[in-house]
């Protein structure tokens, strides 16, 4: 399998949920030696990107993200070790979580997220992705607007 198919293999496991496929992938791209950035920039940043445009869309809910977030933090504590030793650094800062809102809006923060940080270098996107693997794990969602609507109506 290329870098370039198992990246992608990657990025689609994290969106999916899949763990197993996510946890081999990523220990795939360490053990190769892929670069960092690569990682981040091919396969992890895109996926969280897809799953901010499914939440903001309406077609990702609570187990879905939930589920991408377990692989997410999974994910997370074997990158950032990667990126201490490829980096030699000794910690990785990590952004303070201030997404707010029901789930579209948490989606639309993740992709302003993302947008806003492109041009970053490897060590503060991986401090980006432990904030936001962290914030969705725990982030208490407020209900959907469009739950919201269906309730009140009732």
């Amino acid at each position: 399998m290329s870098i370039e198919e198992n990246l992608q293999t990657l990025r689609e496991a994290i969106f999916d949920g899949e763990l197993g496929e996510a946890m081999k992938a990523i220990k795939l791209a360490v053990d190769s030696q892929t670069d960092a950035a690569q990682i981040l920039k091919e396969a992890i940043i895109p996926a969280i990107n897809d799953i901010g445009n499914s939440m903001a869309e309406g077609d990702f809910f609570m187990p879905e993200v939930k589920i991408s977030a377990k692989v997410l933090n999974e994910l997370t504590g074997i990158l950032k070790s990667y990126v201490l030793a490829q980096k030699n650094l000794d910690e990785i800062e990590v952004p303070p979580w201030t997404g707010e809102g029901d789930i579209d809006d948490i989606g639309a923060y993740l992709m302003t997220t993302i947008e806003t940080n492109l041009n970053r270098p490897v060590e503060e996107h991986m401090g980006m992705l432990q904030m936001i693997a962290t914030g969705l794990d725990t982030h208490e969602f407020t209900p959907c607007k469009i739950q919201g609507t269906e309730v009140a109506e009732n």
